[in-house]
């Protein structure tokens, strides 16, 4: 049975903090939290709100019901990121209640982008995961549900930014601004300093790892992806309420944790160029992985592999060369048997 089946969809994990649970089609990954809250002028705060569609809407709004209040007094939508299941439903949810979307510039920049959309700019995404292993046919199985993706979508219109160092209240407390890129590049969390409670998107997570994806720019995400576990292990969170799963403790422990997670696979990384010699991304990551993966898993697992292979050649340990036209990443002569 699906997770999102064996827990409430509707629930309070911190006093003044409310959730709804939603559905997502992700392997792997069957939820992911939509956090309500008294907003400063009397309505209310939405942060996040999960995949695009009917399904989605309704459930929070029977969650926003559930407080006795009306889709109508939302005052406010944060979004921590720019992934369609966190932002998917905030188009509607602008729609019936007139709320501005607020998040990060760059996740401001990117919904302009969509509701413009670039081919050519999807196309060169493509192009990129060619030279790196994939076969073109492979490819093209990904822009007919894609297509029918985007067009679920209602993107939102009027939106404003937040940024590192600014302050929003809701809640009954006031929350700090912190720029976490890695996962995403225009990622936020909100971390209230009177209890230490952090609303942290998908920065850490309490039972899996954050996917950190390479798509060229930025070009180093695992570089800012560890630089943005430090800084919430700097907050040493006494509570966080994550984008998926449990509310857990000990969220500094649990960035390190994660940290240490990405140092091991870059250890594993070099040793399998090391080992095999020149190879590409897509052959290296099916080593890493070690395991037969679904055509979803496969995208996944590459652009995860791109992220650790070129943190260790921004950094020299590897180098890489284009052959035909792949990129076949090796290592260093001192490096090799």
């Amino acid at each position: 049975m699906s997770d999102i089946y064996e827990r409430p969809s509707f629930a309070m994990p911190y006093p003044g903090i409310f959730r709804v649970t939603c559905p997502t089609p992700f392997p792997g990954l069957p939820h992911v939290h939509v956090y309500i809250a008294e907003g400063s002028g009397g309505g209310l705060v939405v942060i996040d709100t999960a995949m695009p569609g009917q399904d989605t809407f309704d459930r929070i709004t029977h969650g926003i019901e559930s407080m006795g209040r009306k889709t109508t007094d939302i005052e406010a939508i944060y979004l921590t990121h720019c992934h369609p299941d966190h932002f998917g439903g905030a188009g509607l949810l602008q729609q019936a209640s007139g709320a501005v979307v607020v998040c990060h510039p760059i996740c401001k920049d990117q919904l302009e982008r969509m509701q413009n959309p670039d081919a050519s700019r999807f196309a060169k995404m493509m192009n990129i995961f060619v030279e790196h292993g994939r076969s073109p046919e492979n490819l093209e199985a990904m822009v007919g549900p894609r297509a029918s993706f985007m067009s679920q979508m209602v993107l939102p219109r009027e939106m404003t930014t937040i940024d590192e160092g600014d302050t929003v209240t809701f809640g009954q407390g006031e929350w700090d601004i912190y720029w976490t890129p890695g996962h995403e590049e225009g990622h936020v969390v909100f971390h209230r300093r009177a209890d230490g409670l952090c609303i942290v998107g998908d920065t850490v997570l309490g039972k899996i790892t954050p996917h950190i994806g390479w798509q060229v720019e930025p070009p180093d995400p695992l570089g800012q992806f560890l630089g943005s576990l430090e800084k919430v292990a700097k907050l040493d969170p006494m509570l966080v309420l994550p984008g998926h799963g449990r509310p857990f403790d000990e969220g500094a422990e649990r960035a390190r944790s994660i940290a240490s997670h990405h140092a091991q696979r870059l250890r594993r990384c070099l040793d399998i160029v090391i080992r095999s010699g020149p190879a590409h991304a897509l052959q290296i990551a099916r080593d890493l992985f070690d395991r037969d993966l679904m055509f979803f898993e496969e995208r996944l697992a590459l652009a995860e592999t791109l992220s650790h292979l070129e943190y260790l050649r921004l950094r020299g340990r590897v180098g890489r060369e284009m052959v035909d036209g792949t990129w076949l990443y090796n290592a260093p002569r001192d490096l090799v048997p």
